[in-house]
């Protein structure tokens, strides 16, 4: 990919991060007003609403493909990954959600050697594992009280949906356009997660402005904007480039949630996030030299 490509992924990549940094803040305020799946059946409608908004203006097109063929990403994103981390942010801080949620990278690079048939290095066993000793930092540092801890658990089980997602997407993006996996995405999202506010009798129209502004920044930003943005990188490098971006979600996330929501966040939680941070620097940088080095 030349120069002109990079610059257009590192600018998608900042901006997804500020994004999704954001996102837990905003995810966390909007559950405290309506039911989860409520909250996530407003979510996604906004979004699938906006792009055939979009579509209808000629903005993006969405063609006639075998979108069936896209089941495994929508199992994990957005299904899975959503029911883990709106579930967890209920016990979890926004903060304590965001160091975990840099273990992204991590799973990913340990997982694409098996589902990509990608060499796997010694380093990135070590890291995996360096990472995992920050995380356990992380989720230990709050205490082990049983609502916290399960919270921060299920906030991990989100990690390994978005790195599948994450794996998935990649195969599938010779197939089909960043939008067209967005929209599936979205309207996926919008009617599972409906269907399940309506079975647990938990759906309600809100006028709760909170709840309200809380639905529009994730619908339209989060998951319209930032999914496609996510899905355009996906479309341009592998992966464990792309994921790495989420370093940079991390630090929003922990800042946004100390100096807006004034969370508490213990020494030995940034301790944890170090290591997972550095791991993840290390792992880039080797992993560049490793391919650089076959290359040649």
């Amino acid at each position: 990919m030349g120069k002109n490509g990079n610059w257009r992924v590192y600018l998608a990549g900042v901006t997804v991060s500020l994004i999704f940094g954001l996102s837990f803040l905003f995810t966390k305020a909007g559950i405290e007003y309506v039911g989860i799946y409520t909250f996530l059946s407003y979510r996604f409608g906004i979004a699938t609403a906006a792009i055939l908004l979009l579509s209808f203006l000629k903005v993006v097109r969405i063609s006639r493909k075998p979108y069936w063929k896209l089941w495994k990403v929508v199992i994990f994103q957005p299904i899975m990954y959503f029911i883990f981390e709106t579930n967890g942010l209920r016990y979890a801080t926004s903060s304590e959600a965001g160091m975990i949620i840099a273990m992204i990278p991590i799973v990913i690079a340990f997982l694409s050697p098996f589902m990509l048939k990608e060499k796997l290095h010694w380093f990135q066993v070590l890291f995996a594992f360096t990472s995992f000793l920050g995380v356990s930092l992380i989720v230990g540092g709050g205490g082990f009280e049983k609502g916290a801890f399960i919270g921060k658990v299920l906030v991990l089980c989100a990690v390994f949906s978005a790195a599948l997602y994450n794996i998935f997407s990649r195969k599938l993006s010779a197939l089909f356009e960043p939008m067209e996996i967005t929209f599936t995405m979205m309207l996926t999202g919008f009617l599972f997660f409906t269907t399940m506010s309506l079975i647990t009798g938990q759906f309600e129209i809100t006028t709760n402005l909170s709840a309200i502004i809380s639905a529009l920044y994730l619908g339209v930003l989060s998951s319209t904007v930032a999914f496609f943005l996510v899905n355009y990188m996906l479309s341009k490098v592998s992966p464990t480039v792309s994921s790495l971006f989420s370093n940079l979600t991390t630090i929003v996330s922990v800042l946004a949630g100390s100096l807006i929501r004034h969370e508490k966040i213990l020494f030995i939680q940034i301790i944890g996030m170090v290591m997972i941070l550095a791991s993840l620097v290390a792992n880039s940088y080797l992993s560049s030299r490793a391919k650089n080095k076959t290359s040649a």
